[in-house]
């Protein structure tokens, strides 16, 4: 066992080890190695939790994601049995908001499962996230439907199965339940494309001549840069948290130039930003994001999508949804799936996402634990 493997206080699995996460400088390295490794094991893990192969990432995309940042540092554990690459544990660290909070990803391979892994890794994880100076822990886990009693959300809307595995290795460790989220999933195709353009339609008659539709591609255009800046840090005020209330995020340029543009550009992505413009104002008042990794597959991600309080009611949710959606079908027409997250008492945004024709897909939970 080399110097810097550690293994947890209590009976830990025959052959279990953790070591440290380092991050290669190229996968050229010989230090790729163990980062190939990981990017197998992340993948069979991917495929079992999502049964198809749309998450699935090779290791070049995955890499500019691990580059150090000034506002969040990321580190993790690799699990072994007897050498052998059994699990993972990850950890991003907050630098400028929510410095007391650790986030915290743990994946065992299906073939390792029910063997204690989970439990050993678990307890090398909480360690090091103390060790780290954090008090508290979340994570966001998938739930598989189980038959058996419910966990109902704090917000009052939406719950998972309490039997799942995941849950009961959860609770048994001292977490809260502090939201559910549902993932849902768009087919697309030329079949689907009049019924967006009416529902863009409509929704642009509704809003008014005091809106109008922008869009752009990465990198954002300087006219529009701050208004988006701007738009990203309302994201941590406005989008409903559960349980789960964050620190009001400082977004300028800078920041967007080098945490969401730089990486992204790194890994070959296409982004399409939509957004509304106020016309009397100029001000940026909604936006929509899509995402496609340059990993081979036929999905793209909708990722961030706000509408401003104080221009809540005029339907732009779905007039930018709807825009931002049949522009990328023009770009990218071999795109067959798009994929996005919803808080579930997040009713209005899920209205919009159902008319459009998203189907629930899985849900996930986000737990926290508060470390004393």
């Amino acid at each position: 066992m080399s110097p810097d493997t550690t293994v947890p206080d209590s009976a830990a699995p025959a052959g279990f080890s953790a070591e440290p996460l380092r991050i290669p400088s190229s996968l050229d390295d010989v230090a790729a190695v163990a980062f190939h490794e990981m990017t197998a094991l992340r993948n069979a893990v991917t495929r079992n939790t999502y049964r198809n192969d749309d998450f699935v990432l090779p290791a070049e995309v995955l890499l500019p994601g691990y580059e150090p940042s000034e506002y969040e540092r990321r580190d993790g554990r690799l699990i072994r049995e007897h050498g052998r690459l059994v699990g993972r544990v990850l950890f991003d660290f907050p630098l400028t908001e929510d410095v007391e909070m650790a986030k915290m990803m743990l994946e065992i391979h299906p073939d390792a499962r029910g063997r204690g892994f989970g439990a050993a890794a678990y307890e090398v994880g909480e360690l090091a996230v103390r060790d780290a100076g954090r008090s508290e822990i979340r994570t966001w886990v998938v739930h598989r439907e189980v038959a058996g009693p419910r966990i109902p959300s704090p917000s009052g809307v939406g719950d998972i199965p309490a039997l799942d595995p995941a849950a009961q290795m959860l609770l048994r460790r001292g977490f809260e339940l502090g939201q559910v989220e549902r993932m849902s999933v768009l087919e697309l195709g030329a079949e689907h494309d009049d019924a967006l353009r009416a529902l863009r339609d409509g929704a642009r008659e509704a809003a008014g001549a005091e809106y109008r539709c922008v869009s752009w591609s990465y990198p954002t255009p300087d006219e529009f840069i701050d208004g988006y800046a701007a738009l990203k840090a309302r994201m941590s005020t406005d989008a409903p948290q559960g349980d789960l209330a964050e620190d009001e995020q400082e977004w300028d340029a800078r920041r967007v130039r080098e945490e969401l543009e730089a990486t992204a550009i790194a890994r070959g992505d296409s982004v399409l930003v939509g957004a509304i413009q106020h016309v009397p104002t100029g001000e940026l008042v909604a936006f929509s994001e899509l995402q496609r990794m340059d990993d081979g597959t036929r999905r793209a991600d909708q990722e961030d999508t706000l509408v401003l309080r104080e221009h809540r009611g005029n339907r732009l949710g779905m007039l930018v949804k709807a825009e931002n959606l049949l522009a990328w079908r023009a770009m990218h027409p071999d795109v067959e799936r798009v994929y996005t997250y919803n808080a579930e008492e997040n009713r209005p945004m899920l209205n919009v996402n159902e008319a459009l024709g998203f189907r629930p897909f899985v849900s996930e939970g986000a737990w926290r634990k508060v470390l004393v």
